[in-house]
């Protein structure tokens, strides 16, 4: 009985690694893919300091440092592609969350 739920727990800490990097990967092109339409230099090193950075303060500084930035130019083709990575990242935090809660209530009945 107790075999299931390790294995449980694997799926569980697997889906929660899985969801960290898709929303971590989502996040670094979201962030792209905003410097890129506001002109800002270098978008790709913008991406990885707002996706790499321990506990998020890259992301805040990009956040804060974008302000001064408006949107010059954006196609229809990046709106379209915004919008369906948004959408990836929200299935990232879904994986994160189910692994997650299958993670925790698998090692609370064992």
């Amino acid at each position: 009985m107790g075999s299931h739920h390790i294995v449980f727990a694997a799926v569980g800490a697997a889906a929660v690694i899985v969801g960290c990097i898709f929303c971590t990967y989502q996040l670094y092109r979201l962030v792209e893919l905003d410097a890129e339409c506001r002109g800002l230099k270098h978008p790709k090193l913008w991406g990885m300091f707002a996706s790499a950075s321990n506990g998020n303060s890259g992301l805040v500084l990009y956040l804060i440092g974008r302000r001064n930035y408006p949107i010059l130019s954006i196609s229809e083709e990046q709106m379209q592609c915004k919008e369906k990575r948004k959408k990836k990242f929200g299935i990232g935090l879904v994986f994160l969350a189910v692994g997650a809660v299958t993670c925790a209530l698998s090692i609370w009945l064992m």
